[in-house]
């Protein structure tokens, strides 16, 4: 299966793709920047899809099968997903679908999201998907161990643990799509 290829990937030009070099690097804490950032311009869905399945309440189904389960957060708590909404985001999903159903299911989250700006945590949607904008999370400039993402071309963004060093006024949102300006 050769899913790299630009042709077989599907196309969500109003997608802005968080990803981490690791665990505890900052990607929520970036995505509720970004949130933040954009919330008083635009109308925003967030989404954090996990490869883990948790437990949860039934009212919050919005979509399950046996592969994937789609939660909308309601909640104000400290989860991540809580944490994107509490950012400005007027919807958020949770998403739990193990990896190698990912593809798979990606028709099904397609038809739940707007096509709105969607800011999004996940690791391996990179792989099915080519967004309007990819982020590289990584703490304290250290070396990219999770180099498959460089396939992507993503933007390599640095947390010192206190400032990320992107400029969110790069960050360019028309047409319902999500740019970085030079």
């Amino acid at each position: 299966m050769n899913n790299n290829l630009p042709d077989k990937k599907l196309v969500l030009p109003n997608l802005l793709l968080i990803s981490g070099n690791g665990r505890n690097v900052g990607k929520t804490t970036l995505a509720c920047k970004i949130i933040s950032y954009l919330a008083d311009k635009t109308e925003i869905t967030g989404l954090k899809i996990s490869p883990h399945f948790h437990q949860y309440k039934p009212a919050d189904v919005v979509f399950k099968n046996e592969n994937l389960v789609v939660l909308e957060e309601k909640q104000i708590n400290q989860k991540d997903s809580s944490l994107m909404l509490q950012a400005g985001a007027k919807k958020v999903f949770f998403i739990m679908v193990h990896p190698e159903n990912l593809e798979t299911e990606i028709q099904n989250l397609k038809e739940i999201l707007s096509d709105g700006i969607i800011i999004c945590e996940s690791g391996g949607l990179n792989d099915f998907v080519k967004p309007g904008v990819f982020l590289l999370v990584n703490k304290d400039n250290k070396r990219i161990t999770k180099t498959h993402y460089l396939n992507f071309n993503p933007l390599i963004v640095n947390n010192d643990g206190k400032n990320f060093d992107l400029d969110l006024n790069r960050i360019d949102i028309s047409n319902k799509k999500i740019t970085l300006k030079n």
